[in-house]
């Protein structure tokens, strides 16, 4: 195998002397015979842009081209045969592949994956929905955090190193991503907290933060008005020696507020007076013995802790709420709740009917009202005789009955303390984050498993970006923006 070592931005060029046809266009046709190894994803006539790990220390990128194609890199000569590259182009940047063949070419690119970019592995089992997700991560505790957007088939097409820790993050729907700020609070605690909207090309265009309260980061739910869904952690003062707490302890209760793209709070909701302390039940052991310290110093017990929004309909806004195990339906014109799902019984409890769970709910987390009116729910299954799972219900109101419809299992997760989230893709299908394992895994419209992405650490959440939201180009040219405002600027000195 020959080795050759490219400059920065060198040109790597693939002369296909023979056999060139003309599908797709060009050089593709049997440029589809070259085998590629450090490439992702593998080489592709039809694929424009790679990503592949360079520099010191890096395994080299190895082309293997057909017989009688020659390869040239910038101006050696032709090679024939396999090629073992090795290139100095810097972190972030990307260089050009030329694939010529019956006088047409091609140019395809490879952008350089950072020399700590975490480790992934990419499990296909069958095709899945195209499209792209975002996680956010640390690979390890003195590691700096990670925001990364992947395609379906496992490539990282756009990432980010953020100055503080990142709870999760997501694209919106005009192609701008956001990301909840993370102090390692666990809720919020700390003014600082915030969500980041930037640009594709890192640029910090706004903060988002509640109004009134320090904003939690667990949700930011878009709505088709432009408006946003968030969370807060409102603190007040409560007698818990009933439950061996205090007498005079900080609480802090769940609210939920809708904002405008100003900023302004439209309408909100608290859970004081709606959801009691004695539906934390089971989880007091666990809020007692693990308080927060607000920035004052004073020991604050979270009760509820919410943990997703989701509206249903225009009238109703569905709550998870991972201390009482219940998901609850709110009424948004006068802020009662007309159902709970889960956890200890209520008057507006609904009773459940074919889940194969004596206890439905342990721990859980996003719950969503789906495209087809089904809720979704990821179900943690803490401290519950079962596997972690995605459960699906119909909702009866009139009858006052949740109806199961089924569940999504990965017999690769046995246990799911916290976090995770379950969303519909948008071709069909769910992706799944198996809360604090380094699993995402998705599933097809007919619920079969199509892949598994094995990542450093665990996500919080992997998100699907919207339909049309962004793509490979989009996010591409991000990165390249942010490259170039990483290069130092050229100076000029007159002389004389």
């Amino acid at each position: 195998m020959r080795r050759v070592a490219l400059p920065v931005a060198a040109l790597f060029v693939l002369l296909l002397i023979s056999g060139c046809g003309d599908q797709g266009g060009g050089a593709a046709g049997d440029s589809g015979r070259i085998t590629s190894r450090g490439l992702f994803p593998a080489f592709d006539p039809h694929k424009e842009r790679y990503v592949s790990r360079c520099g010191r220390g890096a395994a080299p990128i190895e082309i293997d081209a057909p017989p009688g194609t020659r390869v040239r890199v910038g101006s050696q000569g032709g090679i024939s045969g396999a090629v073992s590259i090795r290139t100095s182009t810097a972190p972030g940047s990307d260089f050009p592949i030329e694939v010529v063949g019956r006088g047409r070419s091609r140019t395809y690119r490879v952008r350089c994956l950072p020399p700590d970019f975490p480790a992934w592995r990419f499990e296909s089992h069958r095709p899945a929905p195209p499209g792209f997700f975002v996680v956010s991560f640390k690979a390890a505790h003195d590691a700096r955090p990670w925001v990364i957007v992947f395609d379906d088939e496992g490539v990282p097409r756009w990432w980010f190193n953020p100055p503080t820790r990142v709870l999760w993050g997501q694209v919106l729907g005009n192609g701008n991503l956001v990301w909840a700020r993370s102090f390692g609070d666990g809720y919020g605690l700390d003014p600082r907290m915030a969500h980041e909207i930037r640009s594709p090309a890192g640029k910090l265009l706004r903060l988002v933060q509640t109004q009134g309260a320090i904003i939690d980061g667990h949700e930011y739910r878009e709505l088709r008005n432009g408006n946003v869904l968030v969370d807060a952690y409102v603190p007040e003062a409560a007698d818990l020696r009933r439950v061996g707490g205090p007498k005079r302890a900080a609480i802090v209760s769940a609210e939920v507020q809708e904002l405008d793209p100003q900023g302004r709070e439209l309408w909100h909701w608290n859970s004081r007076g709606h959801i009691g302390l004695g539906e934390t039940g089971r989880w007091w052991h666990d809020v007692l013995s693990n308080p927060r310290r607000r920035l004052h110093g004073r020991e604050t017990f979270d009760p509820v802790h919410i943990n997703s929004i989701d509206p249903r309909g225009r009238g109703e806004v569905v709550i998870s709420t991972r201390h009482t195990d219940a998901v609850y339906g709110i009424r948004r014109d006068d802020g009662e709740i007309r159902w709970k799902l889960g956890g200890s019984k209520t008057g507006k409890s609904l009773r459940i009917v074919g889940d194969p769970a004596n206890r439905p709910l342990g721990g859980q987390h996003d719950a969503r009202i789906g495209s087809d009116g089904r809720l979704s729910i990821y179900d943690n299954g803490k401290d519950r005789p079962r596997s972690p799972r995605v459960a699906f219900y119909r909702l009866d109101l009139p009858h006052r009955e949740a109806r199961y419809l089924g569940q999504l299992n990965d017999p690769e997760v046995r246990r799911s303390h916290c976090c995770g989230s379950a969303r519909e893709l948008p071709g069909g299908g769910w992706l799944v984050s198996w809360g604090d394992n380094p699993l995402v895994s998705a599933f097809d419209s007919r619920d079969r498993l199509a892949f598994r992405l094995h990542l450093a650490a665990s996500t919080f959440r992997a998100v699907p970006a919207p339909p049309g939201a962004t793509s490979v180009q989009a996010l591409d040219h991000g990165m390249e923006a942010m490259e170039e405002s990483r290069r130092p600027a050229a100076t000029v000195e007159r002389s004389g």
